[in-house]
């Protein structure tokens, strides 16, 4: 008989995240029922036996669950691979690894209108070619923006200003208001000078405060934070400010320039909202950085991307990053882990690490991973994998894991090595960290990036006789690396 796929998990009463165990159960259930006297015709029997065939094959299911998503109508697709299905039993703990590939459907990215915040450092150490780069970026950004976009600009030192209030670019002048600042914005904005400290906390507030005025429902908001130093006293309130933006649906973007800024602090407040940090080397590189930034926000399919934790108990999320389409660490200790946003067409590919509990007894587990979002249409959506994983003595046939896979560990672990020989390097473990960097130096060379090799070998050369990594190598090697796993053949 023609069997429709839409409700198997409803024909026996289970969720879609129901494990092996709970589908045996509710399928034994059913026929108690009936033996008891339910009424059931013959098709409704065939139903249940046919829900259980389906739902209890690892297989089948697989192949359902990506035909209800297909059907389904979400605005996002997503594929997810396992490091294995199998899991060995041992009496310790072992990782698991999970690749995920989220893409668009087919279709012409809708562009929405942009409500852009930026939060420009204008302390002493600006003067000079930083601050005349940035200004002459900001002028660029004025003109790639549309007339619906809005735009705001705040610069900062120990106190902020609010230089260009926000306004929708094609009608700023037209407000009484704002015709002030938007009446020449390239005159006022090279009116900015630089003087004071570096307090970041006054401009996120300042910043904050032009992106969240009323009227933005239908744009995409975000705040691009621009700095070159250490922020002094506040970092606390910097990033409870950014939990607070990230909960209004606000993206956060920050860019360090130069070598003299906290890279740990600008991951920690990019965090929340799943956003972005970048090194960049030198004041020309602004522009280009900015320009591509704005690219990407100008092509969002999908916003306030978060990841659920539904999977079994038995498994722990030990550490996440986004390989593409730019690698970011993310946080693992939210009880969603925020991913940011689907920008453009291009595929966002995350790699999941995994601690599995001791596994001494066969077990089946179903693994689902479920991803929210919010679709061009602004409705709440969620898409969903799921894959079943196997606690028992391995066999001999089983496959290996995938070869992109492997690459993109492989690129995780250099990462965390760099991160590591700064740690032990900064607790005063030199022996160690400079055995680590000069290991890492053949690791650069493997992958063809004689940059980072040259530099790893500086770092371990300074190590070995001044004692410490350089401010400017320590950030090549760290994004580096990070630019090195978002090119692995994934």
């Amino acid at each position: 008989m023609d069997q429709e796929p839409a409700d198997l998990y409803s024909v026996l009463g289970v969720s879609r995240r129901a494990a092996p165990g709970e589908i045996d159960a509710a399928y034994e259930a059913c026929l108690r029922r009936i033996d008891a006297g339910e009424p059931a015709d013959e098709a409704v029997r065939e139903r249940i036996q046919y829900a259980h065939e389906v739902l209890s094959s690892q297989s089948r299911r697989a192949v359902y669950d990506s035909l209800v998503q297909e059907t389904a109508g979400s605005s996002l697709l997503l594929d997810l691979t396992f490091s294995g299905e199998t899991l060995p039993l041992l009496d310790t703990p072992q990782l698991v690894y999970a690749m995920l590939k989220l893409q668009p459907r087919d279709g012409e990215v809708k562009r929405r209108p942009l409500n852009l915040g930026l939060v420009v450092d204008r302390s002493t150490s600006m003067r000079g070619k930083r601050l005349e780069h940035v200004t002459a970026a900001v002028e660029l950004l004025l003109g790639k923006l549309s007339p619906d976009d809005a735009l705001s600009l705040v610069s900062f030192s120990d106190r902020a200003e609010v230089v260009l209030p926000a306004a929708t670019l094609g009608t700023a002048t037209q407000s009484v208001d704002l015709a002030a600042a938007w009446h020449d914005p390239r005159r006022t904005l090279h009116a900015i000078t630089a003087s004071g400290g570096t307090e970041i906390y006054h401009g996120l507030r300042a910043g904050l405060n032009q992106v969240t005025r009323s009227g933005m429902e239908e744009h995409t908001s975000h705040i691009i934070l621009l700095t070159d130093g250490h922020t002094y006293g506040d970092a606390d309130d910097c990033l409870q400010l950014a939990r607070e933006a990230a909960g209004r649906g606000i993206g956060l973007t920050a860019f360090g320039l130069g070598a003299d800024w906290n890279d740990g602090f600008l991951d920690a407040l990019v965090a929340p909202s799943g956003g972005q940090s970048h090194f960049i080397e030198g004041p020309e590189d602004v522009m280009p950085y900015l320009a591509e930034r704005l690219q990407g926000l100008g092509a969002i399919s999908a916003r306030n991307l978060a990841l659920k934790r539904a999977w079994p108990g038995q498994f722990t999320l030990r550490g996440g990053f986004k390989l593409t389409p730019l690698p970011q660490p993310l946080s693992a200790d939210a009880d969603s882990v925020p991913l940011g946003d689907m920008e453009g067409r291009s595929p966002m590919t995350i790699l999941l690490e995994f601690l599995v509990a001791p596994q001494t007894m066969a077990a089946r587990y179903r693994f689902p991973i479920e991803i929210s979002y919010i679709a061009p249409n602004g409705a709440r959506e969620s898409v969903e994998q799921a894959a079943e994983l196997i606690a028992k003595n391995p066999s001999s046939g089983e496959r290996p894991p995938p070869v992109p896979l492997i690459e993109a560990v492989r690129r995780l672990n250099l990462y965390r090595m760099q991160e590591k020989a700064w740690e032990e390097a900064q607790s005063g473990k030199l022996d160690t960290a400079v055995a680590r960097m000069r290991r890492l130096t053949t690791r650069y060379m493997e992958t063809g990036d004689l940059r980072l090799a040259q530099q790893a070998q500086l770092e371990a050369q300074q190590l070995a006789h001044l004692g410490t990594m350089s401010a400017e190598g320590r950030k090549l090697l760290k994004y580096g690396t990070r630019s090195l796993m978002g090119k692995a053949d994934i």
